[in-house]
């Protein structure tokens, strides 16, 4: 017998919310594009930020539910982001934690903590330099912004042209994975 929760359900209002951020990110895009890109770190990267890291913010909700779906006594989510494929051949972090990772990044780049080491280390990992230091000797740093940004920078290990249908691809197939690989082990 089939699970109820097996069809995935979850896509469909991911995909609607993306498409709206898409647009908004294409458009700006576009005309950063007509400038060839002179006003992108000066005008444009900051705010845009906001649109790709609610994005991944959206898909981190897309991965955890679809976790609950299938594990709905697993408390330990972070577990199943591990089955997904390696960003790339030198690292050790999957396209899921990455995309968890750039979440968390995002929700939490502004306060004066430093952040978690589940978020710090795939970053690490993958060589995104999160933060610049401007007193070593006390410590003090503040976190990259604009271009430099760990939300642009794992957007394009992610996706080359920086195009969000690939995110939803990305977590649309690694969920269909999820379902069966455990309908192969039960």
């Amino acid at each position: 017998m089939t699970h109820i929760l097996r069809n995935d359900t979850r896509i469909g209002i991911t995909k609607n919310i993306l498409y709206s951020i898409k647009k908004e990110f294409d458009g700006v895009l576009e005309t950063c594009k007509k400038d060839d890109f002179n006003y992108w770190d000066s005008i444009y990267a900051d705010d845009t930020e906001h649109l790709v890291g609610t994005a991944f913010i959206v898909l981190q909700n897309y991965i955890n539910s679809s976790i609950s779906d299938l594990y709905l006594k697993l408390s330990k989510l972070h577990l199943k982001y591990s089955t997904a494929k390696m960003v790339n051949n030198e690292c050790k972090t999957t396209r899921i934690e990455l995309i968890i990772v750039l979440a968390n990044y995002y929700k939490h780049r502004d306060l004066p903590t430093e952040l978690h080491k589940h978020t710090t280390n795939p970053l690490d990992d993958l060589k995104i330099y999160y933060k610049e230091i401007y007193n070593l000797e006390k410590n003090k740093y503040f976190y990259k912004i604009g271009s430099d940004s760990p939300i642009f920078n794992g957007l394009s290990l992610l996706s080359i042209e920086w195009e969000l249908n690939d995110l939803i691809e990305i977590v649309s197939e690694w969920r269909e994975d999820l379902w069966k690989s455990e309908y192969k082990n039960s």
